[in-house]
C-alpha cells in the first residue's frame, strides 16, 4: 500500500509553490490527496488513523481572516473551518507537519495581529514536527530546515547580454505587507523600476499617488492585473534586477525569491535574517535597509553595473534550491523511499510569537 500524503491546501492559482509540493512528494512515492473541508466531510481523509502516512499544513492560519481586503478582519466562516481542521490534526496518527511561511498573517488589522500569531503557535503545537524556508528561525520555531523549492528552475547559464544601465521590477501581489509605499517614497529620481502583479485597488491608488507626488511617472510603472506564469517569466527576463521590499517581521521568506533567484542578473531585497544567509551563499543577492539607506544601495548597484552585470548565480542557486537538493532533503526528513518517522509527542504550547 502506497503511504499517503495529505495535503493542505491542495492547489493554489497564485504562484507555483503547491504544485512544486505535489512533485516532490510524488517523486518521494506518496499517493498525494487533498486535505479539505469536502475531504474530510465526505470520509475521504481515512488514512489520517494510519501512522505510515503525513500531512502537510501551509498557511492554515489565513482561513481565520477575509479575503481580498487590504486590513483584513475575523471571517466567521473561517474560525468554523479552522476549528474542522484542527480536530482532524489534533486525532490524526499520520504525521502532522506544519510549515512555519509566516511570522503573522499578512495585512490583518493591527488589533488581531496578535490573534493571527497564536493561532499559528497553536498550529505549530498541534504538529508533530515544524518546518522553516529560512534555516536562521529553525531553534526559534523548534522546525527542521527545507529548502524553498525554486518556482522554474533555470538550466542554462543567464545571457551575457543585459541592458546598458539596470531596469529594476517589483512583481507579485501588491499589498501593504510589501512595503512598496516605502519603496517609492526612497526610490531615486531617473531609475528604471517596473511594479507588476494583483493589487488591492485601494493600495494601488496609494502607490500611483507616490508616483505623482514624487514626479516619477517617467521612470516607474505600476501594472496591476495578475499575471501569468509565461507573463511572470517575460517580466523577470525584461528586467535586470528584482526587488523585495517585504516589510521586516512579516514572513520567513519571499516566494518572490525563488522565483527570481538564477534568473534575475540580481536580487535586491530588504536586509532579513534569510537574506543575510543568502548573501553569503548566492552570487548577485543584495540586502537593503529602508530610507535613505535604500536610495544609496540603488545608486550604488547602478554605478557598478559595469562590473555587476557579469554576476551569475544560476548554478548556487540550483545547488541550494533545485529540484536535486529539495529531494534529497524532503527525503531525509521524510524517510527513505517516502516511509515517514514515526510520529513524535505532541509539544506543551511555547510562550514565544
Amino acid at each position: 500500500m502506497h503511504a499517503i500524503a495529505y495535503l493542505s491546501p491542495f492547489s493554489n492559482t497564485e504562484n507555483p509553490y503547491i504544485a512544486r509540493q505535489h512533485a516532490l512528494l510524488g517523486q518521494l512515492g506518496y499517493e498525494v490527496r487533498p486535505l479539505s473541508i469536502g475531504s474530510i466531510l465526505r470520509g475521504r481523509c481515512a488514512g489520517l488513523g494510519r501512522t505510515g502516512n503525513v500531512v502537510m499544513v501551509h498557511w492554515l492560519e489565513n482561513r481565520l481572516f477575509r479575503k481580498g481586503r487590504s486590513e483584513r478582519g475575523l471571517s466567521a466562516r473561517g474560525l468554523a473551518e479552522f476549528a474542522l481542521y484542527s480536530i482532524a490534526l489534533g486525532v490524526s496518527r499520520a504525521r502532522v507537519v506544519y510549515f512555519v511561511h509566516d511570522h503573522a498573517v499578512h495585512d490583518v488589522a493591527p488589533r488581531l495581529r496578535r490573534f493571527s500569531v497564536a493561532a499559528i503557535r497553536w498550529l505549530r503545537w498541534l504538529s508533530d514536527a515544524r518546518v522553516v524556508h529560512d534555516p536562521t528561525f529553525a531553534e526559534r520555531y523548534d522546525a527542521a530546515y527545507l529548502p524553498h523549492p525554486l518556482y522554474d528552475e533555470p538550466v542554462p547559464a543567464l545571457a551575457d547580454t543585459c541592458h546598458e544601465s539596470p531596469a529594476f521590477t517589483a512583481m507579485g501581489a501588491i499589498r501593504p505587507y510589501k512595503a512598496l509605499h516605502e519603496l517609492l517614497e526612497s526610490w531615486p529620481t531617473g531609475v528604471r523600476l517596473s511594479i507588476a502583479g494583483k493589487g488591492d485597488p485601494a493600495y494601488v491608488e496609494l502607490l500611483r499617488g507616490i508616483v505623482r507626488d514624487r514626479g516619477l511617472e517617467g521612470s516607474v510603472s505600476i501594472d496591476a492585473r495578475f499575471l501569468s506564469d509565461e507573463e511572470f517569466a517575460e517580466q523577470l527576463s525584461a528586467h535586470d534586477v528584482l526587488v523585495l521590499p517585504h516589510l521586516e517581521g512579516a514572513n520567513l521568506v519571499s516566494g518572490a525569491f525563488f522565483a527570481g533567484v538564477g534568473r534575475a542578473r540580481l536580487v535586491l531585497a530588504r536586509d532579513t535574517p534569510f537574506i543575510g544567509w543568502a548573501r553569503q551563499r548566492i552570487p548577485g543577492v543584495f540586502g537593503f535597509s529602508a530610507g535613505s539607506a535604500l536610495t544609496t544601495q540603488v545608486e550604488d548597484l547602478v554605478r557598478r553595473w559595469p562590473e555587476l552585470s557579469k554576476i551569475d548565480g544560476t548554478s548556487e542557486a540550483v545547488a541550494e534550491f533545485g529540484e536535486a537538493a529539495c529531494l534529497d532533503a524532503y527525503g531525509r526528513f521524510l524517510g527513505v523511499h517516502g516511509r515517514a518517522p514515526s510520529v513524535a509527542a505532541r509539544r506543551e504550547p511555547s510562550v514565544e510569537g
